[in-house]
């Protein structure tokens, strides 16, 4: 699929308790829209009057209320369905476009070969030397920065702001995953699927960060980051990879359940119900990677390419020292991750 005028974009906002957000974050988004496009805001079961203010203050939004919580991954499926642009757009309730922000993004899917594209997403408090390179995904699912060359080459588009053709990947989420790791989700799809994932700088966002799901308790967040992170690598790579990563991912049970421990980072509960999921639902995940291998049309080397070997963001010694050693694990295993394929 080429760009084209007559192409129309949904721009798909979900939302829950955000309507402090929404007065900041509509306008410039609205003033973006080209003939033919729609901004679509599903609304979550707000208790907060979400979906009256969006009646009264911003009628030409498609407004689409949902009768329970379906999360950032159900709330953008149920968006996607009821759609009508050949171009969905992605963007999160607490976040201010920039000037340019819309056509940035169109142009940078302009490529057939190209399926998804993520903006600029500056987040509140991440440092400036973070944004000089785009980052990637390591096994355990955390997103490791500054590791591409090209400013264009990113591993997934990142769900605060991305861009992707609806006749390619369709319906783009799992519903299971509810908040939390769907966009590696979808990068992953889009990069099994044998398409190409951008970045621009032509398009970017402020970003707030988890201005809604903060407000949640610990044991929920900490359970669907962890559990969706390693659901990733469980449902997209081989056995024989699996295997591989296997002593990092225990590794890295071992280490967030000490930390539970002596800190407030994770929180343990949250943690074991993570693990536990997997045992429980064997069948479920083979099922989900029955349906994923069906989209498959390149082989995992070339995903684990775009990979990193790296554990840690970690500019300090003890961070040097443990990104070493996985490399070197990566190495010892043949995981050909992009550290090891330049």
């Amino acid at each position: 699929m080429t760009m084209n005028q007559n192409h129309k974009t949904s721009i798909l906002i979900v939302n829950y308790n955000g309507k402090h957000f929404l007065q900041d974050c509509l306008p410039p988004v609205l003033q973006q829209l080209a003939e033919g496009d729609e901004v679509i805001v599903v609304d979550n079961a707000s208790s907060d009057g979400s979906s009256a203010f969006l009646r009264d203050e911003f009628p030409i939004v498609r407004l689409i209320e949902s009768a329970k919580n379906l999360g950032f991954a159900g709330g953008n499926n149920l968006g996607v369905m009821n759609a009508k642009g050949a171009y969905i757009v992605l963007l999160n309730n607490d976040t201010i476009v920039h000037p340019g922000w819309l056509a940035g993004l169109k142009k940078a899917v302009t490529d057939e070969r190209v399926a998804c594209a993520s903006s600029l997403i500056r987040t509140e408090g991440i440092p400036d030397r973070y944004y000089e390179k785009n980052g990637s995904i390591n096994f355990l699912g955390h997103n490791i920065m500054r590791i591409f060359d090209e400013p264009t080459d990113i591993f997934f588009a990142g769900g605060a702001s991305m861009i992707f053709k609806k006749d390619i990947l369709g319906t783009p989420f799992d519903d299971d995953y509810f908040v939390y790791a769907e966009d590696v989700y979808l990068g992953l799809r889009t990069r099994f699927m044998g398409y190409q994932i951008r970045h621009t700088n032509d398009s970017t966002v402020a970003h707030f960060g988890s201005g809604t799901s903060k407000k949640q308790q610990s044991t929920f967040l900490t359970y669907y980051q962890e559990r969706n992170r390693l659901l990733n690598t469980f449902l997209f790579f081989s056995a024989i990879t699996i295997l591989k990563v296997m002593p990092l991912i225990i590794a890295n049970c071992f280490g967030k359940c000490s930390a539970s421990l002596l800190g407030k980072k994770y929180s343990l509960s949250g943690l074991l119900r993570a693990y536990g999921w997997f045992f429980i639902n064997i069948r479920t995940m083979v099922r989900k990677r029955h349906r994923l291998r069906a989209e498959r049309t390149v082989h995992e080397y070339e995903v684990i390419r775009h990979m990193t070997g790296k554990l840690t963001n970690g500019e300090s010694a003890v961070g040097k020292i443990v990104n070493a050693v996985a490399l070197s694990y990566c190495r010892f295993v043949q995981l050909n991750v992009i550290e090891l394929s330049k």
